[in-house]
């Protein structure tokens, strides 16, 4: 049944063994995933999640500037962005997930990032929605 799903193809077309996709499908089922709606995002391989998650989002947030200024706008993006109530939002807002896969490499792990809504989400899953709705100003 899974094998017609868009993420299992997607999944299988990133080169994920049968064992990796049971445990991601494990853990989208966990969390009451919409699996039909849940899109691959990419993959990071790190030390630990909390670096697998901050070098995904920091290379996710592509600023087009000469490329001797880069490792400026990183310093930047590193002292103004809290990239833990960043992931927080995303989780909440857009169903954002991150799965430790089984397996180390050289003392790294391999970690994918999904995004669907599921039961933490809701329905409030639509991407046109401000991070601020719950925010009540006077």
């Amino acid at each position: 049944m899974k094998e017609g799903l868009s993420i299992y193809k997607s999944l299988k077309s990133k080169g994920f063994s049968n064992i990796d996709i049971d445990q991601i499908f494990n853990y989208l089922e966990t969390l009451d995933y919409d699996i039909k709606t849940t899109k691959y995002i990419g993959q990071m391989i790190a030390k630990n999640e909390r670096l697998a998650k901050y070098f995904f989002l920091r290379d996710q947030l592509k600023i087009d500037i000469s490329s001797h200024d880069n490792f400026h706008i990183h310093e930047i993006l590193d002292q103004c962005i809290d990239w833990g109530e960043f992931w927080r939002l995303l989780v909440i807002k857009k169903g954002f997930c991150c799965i430790r896969l089984s397996g180390e490499l050289n003392r790294k792990f391999r970690f994918i990032f999904l995004s669907g809504p599921n039961i933490l989400t809701g329905t409030s899953s639509d991407l046109s929605e401000s991070i601020y709705e719950d925010d009540v100003y006077t």
